[in-house]
């Protein structure tokens, strides 16, 4: 039993090297701001429809690219047991179950189908709130990645604020705030893990 408890113990170590990089950080960093930004844009009544789809697909073979080239040759690439697998496929269907209720909300704005207007209507601040920190708390504890906590927070306190607040230039300045700031120290902490993981990592020379 201590002897398979030690094992779980490493491999909860190991299993944090991924984000030892500062890649993760940085990727939600920029994604973070983003959705502030678009938020704003939304607030001034400009056209919002397609900027987090194309940010994100900017942004995710970007993270991969720097994974596989920058991050691999470096640390080498762990097999997980396959608790560990099932704990990043169960995190990967709570993300895609998000993606999907903000698809049919972002939907409902665009199509008035019964079925998707009675789903928005239980959309509230409050019941936004509390889906976003929840389900972000959910992700962050099964792929060991705290910060989640930061962002299902910073997120759930901006929309809450945001649909509660009427006037204009306040809810932009919250948005600023809760999305841009949170962004912003995610990216700025990602940076520096990651120059240090350049320096701390140095790519091994095979030609030796």
């Amino acid at each position: 039993m201590e002897s398979k408890s030690y094992l779980n113990l490493v491999e909860s170590k190991a299993y944090r090297t991924v984000f030892i990089d500062g890649t993760f950080d940085m990727f939600f960093g920029l994604f973070l701001t983003g959705v502030g930004v678009n938020v704003v844009r939304l607030k001034m009544g400009m056209d919002t429809s397609n900027a987090i789809t194309l940010s994100v697909l900017l942004l995710i073979p970007i993270f991969i690219l720097v994974k596989i080239f920058l991050t691999m040759p470096r640390i080498g690439y762990v097999k997980f047991s396959m608790t560990r697998i099932k704990r990043n496929f169960i995190a990967l269907v709570i993300a895609i179950f998000i993606q999907l209720v903000f698809g049919i909300l972002f939907l409902s704005t665009f199509v008035r189908l019964p079925e998707v207007e009675l789903f928005s209507k239980v959309i509230n601040p409050v019941t936004q709130f509390i889906f976003i920190v929840v389900f972000f708390s959910i992700i962050g504890f099964f792929i060991d990645y705290n910060r989640f906590y930061l962002i299902g927070l910073a997120g759930g306190i901006g929309l809450f604020l945001v649909d509660l607040v009427v006037n204009k230039l306040a809810s932009i300045l919250i948005v600023a705030f809760s999305f841009g700031f949170t962004g912003i120290f995610l990216f700025t902490t990602g940076l520096i893990l990651f120059l240090r993981f350049l320096k701390d990592y140095p790519k091994p020379d095979l030609s030796v």
